[in-house]
């Protein structure tokens, strides 16, 4: 027996040396993000995910090792070995290759993948020619890894003498391997398991990326099936008041609504890519121009770092706080108020436009049930046109789309609301032939297709001046996430979640009296997107969710942002960060070190334990409680009385 215990430590040893390779590609394909830390840092970030890597190891392998253990004599036949070999390839090879995906992959998302990464299956489909032709060295390196593994797998030799018990009895041998294995898996004796969260208490930030590897990540979120009751405060109303935000002043404008609204999401526009605010040129001239005409608010974050975060955020003030994007959670279906309807209930035509193929991160069903009467995607692009305009990957160009959304806008009723995804400047990254080699290639694969967007933003532009409508209509321009980071000043954790917003309108007046009533300065955040747009709008009766406040007031605002377990809250100077169950750690938020201030700690911390428990119970709930309106007694785990109430608001 004590072969076969020798051959099983080889085997899985083994693969503690493949996972310890793709941890050096995951941080080399990535090292920008992370080109701010020290070598201490990295391998202070590696040495712990040797835990992580024994935990997957483990996990993935009970079934080899029970196989491998079992004391019979035929289980050392070579026949036996073979079929062995065969499980071990088939359960780890995909592993493997999901961590080398995700050395890539990481830079669109910011996180190691989870299990709801399988949504996006139909997108993903679809892409793959264009992705193994953008990414061929991935599935070179993953055949490089297989060989190796294949070659240097421990075999058992037909010289090998026949199965023996030794020193313990085989099954009590055996029950003690997969009892260790369960150990190991769950990282030792402590109360709760091995989780994600506990990389980013060993590092700081981003580094945790490193410690953790993605199938990891990937296995142990197989059973996110939503999210868990949170209690932080018994009673609700204690929680309601700490997040709360009062009906804001009325604006004093030189113009009276109705007014057209254009919500304008540009597909991966970094604030760092801008040359208005940071020292150094950018790539784009035409937003850092229109940023100079506008309320350009210079603390602006995303709520999440992928665009199906994204969209929940600003149309419906839904930020991304659980594992798995609203779009595709089992939360999908609960009610709730987007902006279209509330539009929509006000008398405006309501459009939401996406030039992708219809479907694509779900978009289309969850602007239908955010209220937008039309969706333009792929299908609703003229067919004479489509052929030429098509990008060859994911839909049309952004040139010819947005002067097609122009087209669309003047056939519209007023007034119309309106949002309008790019798509252009998304992995991998196609711009027009004719346009090849115009714009500036960058230091990042996204930089020249960022150029080139900015170019079809400006010939939207363009082409909307000379329309009547554009006289009477509030531009609010976003980013749906950041992208691959270049800029020492963005290497940080609040750089990742940066993104430009601002507010565009013809009249120079209206901006000019906008920029009078509110701080620039202030921390906004997606969520705070549709209450800007209702208070421009003076629609006060249909107060948005509390997760997001109107940016057009001198009052401090703040962002909160969730990833890999652990929550964040941003206010003016600091942040704080905290796992679901633990206590939050405050940080400088320009030098990133930690602070002392136990008052303040405290006070971001309930702020943001009410956000998560209003947030979550809501979820569960499918409303969110206005304890001003049901019974509020303390409750543990549960609503004791359960009101009906309309539509979330």
């Amino acid at each position: 027996m004590k072969k076969s215990y020798s051959l099983w430590l080889q085997r899985l040893g083994l693969l503690w040396l493949a996972y310890t390779a793709c941890r050096f590609l995951f941080w080399y394909y990535n090292r920008d993000a992370f080109q701010n830390a020290g070598f201490q840092a990295i391998l202070g970030s590696f040495i712990p995910g040797i835990r992580f890597d024994w935990s997957i190891i483990a996990l993935s392998n009970l079934l080899f090792t029970f196989f491998s253990l079992l004391p019979f004599g035929w289980s050392t036949t070579c026949r036996w070995d073979r079929f062995l070999k065969g499980l071990y390839f088939a359960v780890n090879l995909p592993l493997l290759a999901l961590n080398l995906i995700d050395a890539n992959y990481y830079r669109f998302t910011g996180r190691r993948s989870i299990f709801n990464v399988l949504e996006l299956g139909d997108d993903i489909t679809d892409q793959v020619p264009s992705l193994i032709a953008h990414y061929w060295y991935v599935p070179l390196i993953f055949a490089g890894m297989a060989l190796s593994l294949w070659r240097t797998y421990p075999n058992r030799m037909p010289t090998d003498p026949p199965n023996r018990l030794s020193l313990l009895p085989g099954w009590a041998g055996l029950a003690l391997a997969l009892g260790l294995s369960i150990l190991i898996f769950r990282g030792g004796f402590q109360e709760k398991p091995l989780r994600a969260n506990q990389a980013f208490r060993l590092n700081d930030c981003s580094l945790g990326n490193l410690t953790l590897n993605s199938s990891f990540t990937f296995l142990t979120s197989i059973d996110a099936v939503g999210t868990e009751r949170l209690a932080f405060f018994p009673n609700p109303k204690t929680a309601w008041s700490l997040i709360h935000h009062p009906a804001p002043l009325p604006l004093r404008l030189p113009i009276q609504p109705p007014q057209n609204v254009v919500i304008v999401i540009l597909e991966s526009f970094a604030k760092e890519y801008m040359g208005y605010g940071n020292p150094y040129q950018g790539y784009t001239p035409f937003l850092d121009s229109l940023a100079r005409q506008s309320v350009f608010f210079t603390n602006s974050f995303a709520n999440g770092r992928e665009s199906i975060m994204a969209v929940p955020a600003i149309t419906a003030s839904i930020p991304q706080l659980m594992d798995e994007p609203f779009i595709t959670s089992t939360y999908q279906s609960n009610r709730f108020t987007g902006l279209g309807d509330i539009l929509h209930r006000n008398g405006y035509q309501t459009h939401f436009f996406h030039a992708a193929r219809n479907g694509s991160m779900g978009f289309e069903g969850f602007s239908q049930q955010a209220g937008f009467q039309q969706y333009y995607g792929l299908n609703e692009y003229p067919d004479s046109l489509r052929k030429r305009d098509f990008d060859g990957n994911w839909g049309i160009f952004d040139e010819p789309y947005l002067q097609n959304v122009a087209r669309q806008l003047n056939q519209s009723k007023q007034p119309f609301g309106a949002v309008l995804f790019t798509l252009s400047s998304h992995m991998p990254y196609t711009i027009p032939a004719r346009h090849k080699n115009r714009f500036p290639k960058g230091k990042a694969e996204v930089h020249e297709s960022v150029g080139y967007a900015d170019y079809a933003l400006r010939r939207f532009f363009e082409t909307a001046r000379q329309q009547p409508w554009f006289s009477q209509t509030l531009f609010v321009l976003t980013a749906d996430h950041t992208q691959a980071n270049t800029e020492p000043t963005y290497a940080n954790p609040l750089g990742a979640y940066r993104v430009p917003l601002l507010l565009f309108h013809a009249d120079r007046r209206v901006v000019q009296a906008l920029k009078q009533q509110t701080d620039t300065a202030r921390i906004c955040q997606h969520t705070d997107i549709l209450p800007t747009v209702l208070h421009y709008l003076q629609l006060h009766e249909h107060p948005p969710l509390p997760f997001g406040q109107s940016v057009l007031t001198c009052a401090p605002g703040q962002a909160f942002q969730y990833a890999n377990g652990r929550f964040r809250l941003v206010e003016e100077g600091v942040y704080l960060e905290m796992p679901l169950d633990g206590p939050g750690v405050l940080y400088d938020a320009r030098t990133y070190r930690q602070l002392r201030d136990e008052k303040r700690r405290q006070h971001l911390q309930q702020q943001l334990q009410a956000t998560i428990q209003s947030y979550r119970n809501g979820l569960i709930d499918n409303r969110f409680i206005d304890p001003n309106t049901v019974d509020t007694r303390s409750f543990a785990g549960r609503v004791l009385v359960k009101p009906t109430l309309p539509k979330i608001n």
